[in-house]
């Protein structure tokens, strides 16, 4: 049964006892995803059209980050989510990310009830596609500028950190596209390489020595 946590910064996680792991850093939910995925992430792009591809939308809250800098930033972002065990309304529906950003909850409900499978127009800076699929099967023609990988972590799901999925993460994205994640594991930077990525270690989250940001080209 999943269990409401609250982090470091005040802001609700969710500890997935199927897993035995926290859906975020217990130093900061909302620290942690501003950190790796939005600045150093979202913020990193100056496009202003931009295709996100998110490894395990979780809580939502990545896409949360990312659709309210979008408005503020007025870039029009096409989020594609996948998520295996979605959550359930009723656990979504308590999380207090959107009183701590300023944001409605009914934003964050969005997320979660909008169709799966298809395109979801959110807003006039954001739509979103949700599928409920496992990351070995999924596949995509389209080509994204920037991946959030936000898997659980390497000793809980060794199968989805390998150089088998994360050559499939190199050719989903675009030529100067690149992906970010909270890990900085030798042996995941290690398999990267080896695929072709070019590999910028950065300051992690609070709790965090370091996170990698994988850039198709150098």
């Amino acid at each position: 049964m999943s269990k409401i946590v609250i982090t470091n910064d005040g802001s609700h996680s969710i500890f997935n006892d199927k897993i035995n792991e926290c859906y975020h850093s217990k130093h900061g939910a909302i620290v942690e995803a501003e950190h790796v995925f939005i600045r150093n992430g979202f913020s990193r792009s100056i496009k202003k059209n931009l295709s996100i591809l998110e490894i395990g939308m979780g809580t939502g809250l990545n896409a949360l980050l990312t659709k309210q800098k979008a408005n503020i930033k007025k870039v029009k972002v096409s989020y594609h989510a996948i998520e295996l065990y979605p959550i359930k309304k009723n656990v979504i529906s308590k999380l207090n990310f959107t009183d701590l950003i300023g944001m409605h909850q009914q934003e964050l409900l969005d997320i979660h009830i909008c169709d799966w499978g298809k395109h979801n127009i959110i807003d006039k800076y954001f739509n979103l596609r949700k599928d409920c699929i496992d990351l070995e099967s999924f596949t995509s023609n389209t080509k994204f500028d920037i991946i959030y990988f936000d898997a659980f972590s390497p000793e809980k799901q060794p199968e989805l950190w390998s150089e088998k999925i994360f050559r499939k993460m190199f050719d989903f994205l675009k030529a100067d596209g690149f992906l970010v994640t909270y890990c900085a594991k030798g042996i995941v930077k290690r398999s990267m390489k080896k695929v072709g990525f070019d590999i910028e270690v950065l300051d992690g989250p609070p709790g965090k020595r370091q996170m990698t940001k994988a850039n198709k080209t150098s």
